[in-house]
């Protein structure tokens, strides 16, 4: 989060002075101004995408940024501050993200209810068509582009924008006393400040820099196949230009409005409603064939615009993947890292089965114009069962306990449970034992893994990329990306799953144990050539643990989000959140269990 702190900052050739906040976190520095004659001499070339400026990241824009009349006194020397010379940097990493508009917010007109609107696909289809057709769209398969940042006519620093379909973006801010960069990739969002301090993005923070970036590489084109989903709200007006706002979302939250002008199609702003922030476009001019912006103003609510002027654009140059790629800042070696997680990671499992806790299961219906159709929540408590397993006791549902008789019912059904499984528990313990005494002799590579997904399955089907040192939920953690291993070949079904996989992971370097996990499938996976199962590319999981005061490392976490088909025709869809806590020790003796009345010892609270 962000701590409260101020600094100033004048700007001696105009006389502005500026006050700056809640940029501790990043450390970053005074921007100083650089010259006009600030370019670019990296040797790229490429082309453009519908609003052609620049995406940035929205790790730091948490509030509006203003300026202030009078100077406040400095804090020390990690104060950063309120500030439009922040605003260039921080609005900048919103851009074409989409917020409440600061100057001139449209007036309410019809709504989806009242007025019957064009659909989402009409809208886009005629924003491209009058942009150059969709297909000289399609065509552009990366990007780049060249800006000048500008506050009150006084030229600030410069901006780098990269884009390469289907999803990967990257902005690099230049100013007087150094870089801002932030980027979306394949695997992962990222961002480096001043201070050049990494940052991995995650949460409602990371989906919202995806949607993002999904919208500026496709330029729009297809994109309900990069699972992003569109609806018409309203009819309003922008600006004094009639306008039909279309929300873009995805399952995972991320929504961004973009208004387009209903008389000449043009995208006049992107709205990002939650962070207050609005980016508008002007300027179109026809380019190679390609009508674009080259006039681009930033705004926070009561904020000073930031303007971006277009100083050059190329299309097309093939540059590599790799560019978008978080910088490693070090040498890691991680697959030494990742066999003493492996190691370590058993006996947490085992320490989890002496807890007991709270869980928090939110499942919602979304349609495909990403409308929330269905939300249930429910609250269970969790007891572990002696060998293995668990049982749930369901408390709530939707805010609301459950009723006398189904709670009758749920315990009666529990001490069944708990009764049937003593039964087995001996005949599980012996199977146990003879599967031990097959497996007597082999090495770790001759054990069959099955379908379990192991360290060592991600060790032989990945490879790992970009690692760094970061800090997460406040603990020291490696991050790293991973992707599927050229030339590798699945034998088993866990190695065909992840050898499909992408995604990133942060360990605790200290205690050798995952504090998150991210991943997503890359490609669609398929069983039985799709004809059993085949669930969809963009489908993903994530996973985080919390450190408890006494050093054990417990579930805080569980995301999925995915669709597949049975059978060829039935589709199936999943948005669900798991979250955990309330742990307490918990005896797991059958005459100790007492559903009403856990044994406890003291809870001990996060230590984060």
């Amino acid at each position: 989060m962000f701590r409260d702190a101020s600094c100033d900052f004048v700007d001696r050739t105009q006389s502005i002075e500026i006050n700056c906040s809640e940029l501790t976190q990043y450390g970053y520095a005074r921007l100083i101004p650089v010259s006009p004659q600030i370019g670019y001499d990296r040797g790229e070339s490429a082309n453009r995408s519908p609003p052609a400026i620049p995406h940035f990241s929205t790790q730091i824009m948490r509030k509006g940024f203003l300026l202030q009349d009078r100077v406040h006194p400095t804090r020390g020397s990690r104060a950063l501050g309120r500030c439009p010379l922040f605003l260039i940097a921080l609005a900048l990493l919103t851009a074409f993200n989409a917020g409440m508009t600061a100057n001139g917010q449209g007036k309410r007109g019809a709504s989806a209810g009242s007025r019957k609107l064009p659909s989402p696909e009409k809208i886009v289809g005629d924003y491209l068509k009058a942009t150059g057709g969709k297909k000289r769209h399609a065509a552009i398969k990366d990007a780049t582009y060249e800006w000048t940042i500008n506050l009150k006519d006084q030229v600030m620093g410069t901006a780098l924008v990269r884009r390469k379909m289907p999803s990967s973006t990257r902005t690099d801010m230049t100013f007087g006393n150094g870089e801002i960069d932030s980027a979306v990739g394949p695997r992962s969002a990222w961002t480096r400040g001043l201070d050049a301090k990494l940052r991995t993005l995650t949460d409602a923070e990371a989906a919202k820099a995806r949607l993002q970036a999904i919208l500026d590489a496709t330029r729009l084109v297809d994109y309900k196949k990069q699972n992003v989903m569109g609806r018409t709200v309203a009819f309003e007006e922008t600006n004094g230009e009639p306008a039909h706002i279309v929300e873009f979302s995805t399952k995972d939250g991320a929504k961004l409005r973009y208004r387009f002008n209903a008389t000449n199609k043009l995208l006049l702003q992107t709205v990002d409603e939650a962070k207050g922030t609005a980016v508008l476009f002007s300027d179109y001019r026809a380019e190679n064939s390609l009508v674009e912006p080259h006039r681009v103003e930033i705004a926070t609510t009561g904020g000073e615009a930031v303007t971006l002027l277009r100083k050059a654009a190329r299309y097309n140059t093939g540059f590599s993947d790799s560019v978008f790629d978080p910088p490693s800042v070090e040498a890691l070696d991680v697959g030494k890292l990742l066999e003493e997680v492996a190691r370590n990671q058993k006996e947490i499992d085992e320490r989890v089965s002496d807890y007991a806790f709270t869980e928090r299961r939110t499942e919602r219906e979304i349609n495909d114009k990403g409308e929330v159709k269905k939300e249930k929540i429910s609250v269970c408590e969790i007891y572990p069962l002696q060998g293995g397993g668990a049982v749930y006791k369901l408390i709530t549902e939707n805010g609301a306990p459950i009723s006398s008789e189904r709670a009758a019912k749920q315990d009666k059904d529990i001490a069944e449970y708990v009764a049937k499984r003593e039964r087995e528990r001996e005949k599980e313990a012996q199977k146990k034992k003879e599967e031990a005494e097959k497996n007597k002799g082999r090495s770790g590579k001759e054990k069959d893994d099955g379908d379990d997904v192991s360290v060592a399955i991600f060790l032989r089907a990945c490879e790992f990329v970009s690692p760094r040192r970061e800090h997460l939920r406040e603990r020291e953690a490696v991050v790293f990306d991973f992707r599927p291993k050229p030339g590798f070949r699945p034998k088993t079904t866990a190695e065909e799953i992840v050898a499909k996989l992408v995604g990133v992971v942060w360990l605790d370097p200290i205690d050798k144990t995952v504090i998150r996990l991210e991943a997503k499938l890359a490609q669609s996976y398929k069983m039985a050539g799709g004809l059993l199962i085949s669930i969809r590319p963009g489908s993903a999981f994530a996973f985080e643990q919390t450190r408890m005061a006494d050093g054990v490392w417990l579930p805080r976490l569980v995301q999925v989000n995915f669709a597949a088909k049975i059978f060829l025709f039935k589709g199936i869809e999943a948005n669900e959140t798991r979250e955990f806590s309330d742990y307490r020790r918990f005896d797991t003796e059958a005459s100790g269990y007492k559903l009403g009345a856990p044994v406890t010892n003291n809870p001990t609270p996060p230590d984060e």
